[in-house]
């Protein structure tokens, strides 16, 4: 098992410097730089040349992606041209609050999934189980960031019953603030939800159809126990791969909701950057976001044994 472990964390390793090499050169393709942004609307040549030589614009891609990746291992990704501040303060200044949507949102697409899929597992070809499946599927074609446009129109201007954006912390709102967070927090975890149930509905059938449980029924196991100790546990794996990545997913991936709710998180932030030209922190903030995805990854995969013990019998049979 310590093996496996090993060999993934070299494999993860390997594809962040990948992506980080893709996103340097990718972020420099991209027309204009911060020099453009610093040295105003008609900047004497003299300028330019002298912002381009103080950011280090003037060196070869490779020496510049080589200096940011030295500084990268030692946790350093560099200081904002645009603000002055280092890209790791940046990012811990907005991390909580992309944290605290993303874990919200994941928990509320869990919830969801779970219930709507056992559900529709288990009333399988009634009308409950036909409502469910055109529920997900409506969800599933519809934008998640359109849902947070139409709570903003029904419950902040209709009702006036939720703000419709501006989070500002627990620090200064106190509990108060949770009401910042329940309309975006849905709105992310829509399509994740609806995902969540069609995979717990196929899995749960899947399970119920095998042998094992029809011999325990036949010996006269109850439903709920068998439901418990072995469909669940046995249907988790699939589910469980889905939610990590889902979760992954939400942390780098709610630019749209961040940007819709005014949400003060590192989607947010990325989309400043741009912005600005702000080339250091975009990739920062993107390479903060392959690692987490990677990491979460790695977690699932270490996970899977103690969901199914033939999994872990597997990896240490494999090993």
């Amino acid at each position: 098992m310590l093996r496996y472990v090993l060999r993934r964390i070299g494999q993860a390793a390997v594809v962040i410097f990948i992506v980080s090499v893709v996103v340097f050169m990718m972020v420099h393709m991209v027309p204009g730089n911060v020099v453009t942004v610093l040295a105003g609307t008609d900047p004497t040549p003299e300028v330019v040349e002298a912002l381009t030589k103080r950011f280090g614009l003037d060196q070869p891609l490779p020496v510049q992606y080589a200096k940011w990746a030295a500084g990268a291992i030692q946790g350093d990704l560099g200081t904002s041209p645009i603000s002055g501040r280092k890209v790791s303060e940046l990012i811990a200044s907005r991390m909580g609050n992309t944290l605290l949507l993303a874990g919200a949102a994941i928990v509320l697409a869990a919830v969801f999934g779970i219930v709507v899929g056992v559900v529709a597992a288990l009333r399988r070809g009634g009308w409950i189980d036909t409502a469910l499946t055109g529920l997900n599927a409506t969800i599933l074609s519809i934008p998640n960031f359109w849902f947070g446009i139409i709570m903003i129109l029904v419950f902040s201007v209709w009702l006036r019953l939720l703000p419709s954006g501006g989070f500002r912390g627990f620090e200064r709102e106190g509990l108060s603030a949770l009401r910042y967070l329940v309309m975006p927090a849905i709105a992310l975890s829509m399509d994740s939800g609806a995902m969540i149930a069609r995979l717990v509905r196929a899995s749960v059938l899947d399970e119920l159809s095998r042998d094992y449980v029809t011999v325990a029924r036949a010996k006269g196991v109850r439903g709920a126990w068998l439901m418990r100790k072995h469909i669940a546990r046995n249907a988790a794996i699939p589910v469980l791969t889905v939610l990590g990545l889902r979760f992954g997913q939400m942390l780098g991936g709610a630019v749209l909701i961040e940007s819709v709710f005014n949400w003060p998180g590192l989607g947010r932030l990325t989309v400043e950057a741009i912005e600005t030209r702000d080339v250091v922190v975009v990739q920062g903030a993107l390479l903060y976001f392959v690692a987490v995805y990677m990491l979460i990854n790695l977690l699932i995969d270490i996970s899977y044994g103690w969901f199914n013990p033939r999994v872990r019998a597997s990896v240490g049979g494999g090993e």
